[in-house]
């Protein structure tokens, strides 16, 4: 692989890792953090080329951190109903 098709696929995870920051509408972008973030590490080590691999390493681990937070943002919008009979 060539140093710029790992340059793009570490743009294209950090894209999908900087618009998963977004509340409750993140959530659809944080499986593609994971997913490119993961393509992009494996083909770093497969072609032995550092340019990327960082950023695909820290949108997978963004992807994966965030994927929580956003399930627990989504758990708390559903509860509300539900805490809101109890009052």
């Amino acid at each position: 692989m060539t140093h710029k098709g790992s340059s793009s696929l570490a743009a294209t995870a950090s894209a999908f890792a900087t618009y998963s920051l977004v509340p409750y509408l993140g959530i659809l972008f944080c499986p593609g953090a994971v997913v490119v973030g993961t393509l992009g590490v494996v083909r770093s080590y497969r072609s032995k080329e550092l340019p990327g691999r960082s950023a695909c390493f820290l949108s997978l681990v963004m992807g994966l951190l965030l994927l929580a937070i956003q399930g627990f943002l989504w758990w708390i919008l559903y509860m509300v109903p539900e805490w809101a009979k109890e009052l």
